[in-house]
């Protein structure tokens, strides 16, 4: 790769990042992009909501399962009507 074209990469990438801070600032629930060493560009959730979501899945997961050993229970064959 000649220096011209890493050059270019470099000047796109950074244009790249700022067009995404630029869009993403309308949408709060994002950090800032950042570039990994391997050239993929990652744009994460707020840390706060990435919490929230993982403690409510936590808690459906809880009661789903809950839920589904109550189905599997037999009434007991004394039952009167």
């Amino acid at each position: 790769m000649s220096e011209a074209t890493a050059a270019e990469n470099a000047e796109q990438e950074k244009q790249l990042l700022a067009a995404l801070e630029k869009l993403l600032e309308a949408y709060g629930n994002y950090d800032a992009p950042y570039l990994r060493k391997d050239g993929d560009i990652v744009i994460p959730l707020d840390a706060i909501l990435k919490k929230n979501r993982a403690a409510y899945n936590g808690l459906a997961t809880a009661f789903s399962e809950m839920m589904s050993g109550d189905i599997d229970r037999r009434r007991s064959s004394t039952w009167v009507k």
